[in-house]
């Protein structure tokens, strides 16, 4: 099978919305240098329609009307997005139904309805919106090439075809300018197990399938061969980036350089024991935030790292004295939410009502405990104000700022002081889509000012509502100390099950039916 090749334009369609190409940096090997490494199709996206006689039928007769509509100066509606409705001068013309969108709206165009490719209203060139990338395909150019002859009339169009086909040097700046495309390099692939090294592998998805730790480490955002560091984490990252989109593999990829640094840095993994995933996540986080160049006082100077970009956020804790109503604030940096799985907590004063302990329990509701108002002990709290110990003071946890990606752990494992240790394997519903706004600091102080408009589906003016979207799921099977852990992530708009080396394709059904441990979410604004 010929090699896929895209070749690379100087401008891109859109800086906002076409800016995040990931796979052009990583795919830099040029075609070998003879007119045999030309594509016989211009990606494995559009060959598969193509190939069909059927649809590719359709595809090239589409392709035909649209590229002389797009060649046709005098029509005016090429130019003019159907969305916005502004004319512009480069739209796209959507290959597979009669729409006309901008940059920005045919990338939600081609998410929306699976169409994914356009026709560039400047110069009839096809755009892939998979390999996000202008790709040649000879069979659609000779298509293209005829409806521009044939529109320029007059002695151009009595020309041969072959005369304005590509020269040998242009064959040749071809071969030079064409990179691989990873259209199946996508990231859906496996890790082998190296020794109860699955707690690894479900944390490494999670970051592999984030798209703002995965931008940043195929947009050569840490580079090996300038770092100076010993054991850097941050390096052996880069590679498990490289191996996963530089190339179109399938097999399982064994992360030993990863694995030995993490021994290296952290002496309590060393070894082939089963350990913690969201234990290694915290250590995973720590290190490549100290391996980009963090901060190490994230209180005077906000942290530029790439892990504080994307995990950071704030809890407030408000500790209320019910002597004399003062309050003490502390604000506290997090990457994480932990939540309690036990239902009853005589403390808790202002939990909300559920159908009962039998009840499944959701995410809204293990979130409304954690933000909830929580009654201390008598020597738990030492008022200021009141100079001594108070018998009644009151503490509440809020969000004070979200992360763009949430990362929430359910507490399913609990270890006793007798060195007992158990899990909770409950089921906790939780949803595709989560409104974080009831349980930010901002909602429960207007829920204390008396407002009502601060529940599940309510915003706040200017402010709101914080939704996220589902981006990955841990899950951990079996028991305590001989468990096993898998996970589920998205990819495309297309869930995927990862199983150590295996990867299955999965519905929203099976994400949704597993019993998560941790649970990582992207606000919708950048999912």
């Amino acid at each position: 099978m010929s090699p896929t090749t895209v070749l690379k334009r100087p401008q891109p369609p859109s800086a906002s919305a076409l800016s995040a190409s990931p796979k052009a940096v990583k795919n830099s090997k040029p075609l070998a240098n003879s007119s045999a490494a030309l594509p016989t199709y211009g990606c494995d996206h559009i060959k598969r329609p193509l190939l069909s006689p059927r649809e590719g039928s359709k595809m090239k007769s589409h392709y035909g009307d649209a590229t002389r509509v797009a060649l046709d100066s005098s029509r005016t509606h090429a130019q003019a997005c159907a969305k916005c409705k502004f004319l512009i001068t480069r739209t796209f013309l959507c290959m597979e139904c009669p729409s006309i969108y901008c940059p920005k709206d045919a990338e939600a165009h081609s998410k929306e309805r699976r169409h994914h490719f356009g026709i560039d209203s400047r110069s009839g060139h096809v755009y892939c919106f998979l390999c996000q990338d202008f790709v040649y395909d000879p069979i659609l150019e000779d298509i293209r090439m005829e409806k521009e002859v044939a529109m320029e009339g007059g002695a151009r169009k009595r020309r041969r075809l072959d005369d304005i086909k590509p020269s040998p040097e242009d064959l040749k700046y071809i071969e030079a300018h064409a990179t691989l495309a990873p259209c199946k390099a996508t990231g859906l692939r496996g890790f082998l197990n190296m020794g109860s090294t699955c707690f690894m592998s479900v944390v490494l998805q999670s970051l592999i399938h984030n798209p703002l730790v995965r931008n940043f480490y195929l947009a050569d955002g840490h580079k090996p061969k300038e770092c100076v560091q010993t054991n850097c984490m941050s390096c052996a990252m880069e590679e498990v980036f490289s191996e996963f989109f530089a190339a179109d593999k399938t097999d399982g990829f064994g992360p030993v350089n990863l694995l030995t640094t993490s021994w290296k840095c952290e002496q309590t993994l060393a070894g082939y024991q089963q350990q913690d995933a969201h234990e290694y996540l915290q250590f995973l986080l720590n290190q490549l935030h100290a391996t980009n160049g963090g901060n190490s006082d994230t209180k005077t100077e906000p942290c530029k790292c790439i892990i504080h970009r994307a995990f950071y956020g704030k809890l407030q804790s408000d500790v209320t004295c019910e002597g004399c109503k003062n309050v003490t604030t502390a604000v506290d940096p997090v990457m994480d939410l932990s939540l309690d799985l036990r239902k009853k907590d005589k403390r808790r004063l202002d939990v909300p009502k559920t159908e009962g302990e039998g009840a499944m329990q959701t995410l809204q509701e293990c979130l409304g405990r954690f933000t909830s108002t929580e009654k201390l002990g008598m020597n738990e709290y030492n008022c200021g104000n009141c100079s001594g110990h108070q018998e009644v003071a009151t503490k509440q946890l809020t969000v004070k700022r979200l992360p763009p990606v949430l990362c929430i752990q359910l507490k399913r494992f609990e270890h006793g002081s007798t060195k007992s240790s158990s899990k909770i394997d409950t089921k906790i519903r939780f949803p595709m889509q989560l409104d974080m706004t009831p349980y930010t600091t901002r909602a429960k102080r207007k829920g204390r000012d008396g407002s009502t408009d601060c529940g599940p589906k309510s915003s706040l003016k200017g402010h709101g509502p914080y939704l996220y979207d589902l981006l990955s799921v841990v899950v951990h099977t079996g028991q305590i100390n001989s468990g096993h852990y898998i996970s589920f992530s998205r990819e495309n708009g297309q869930w995927f099950r990862f199983d150590d080396s295996m990867v299955t394709l999965a519905t929203e059904k099976d994400v949704l039916s597993a019993k998560a441990y941790l649970l990582f979410y992207m606000i919708r604004s950048l999912s």
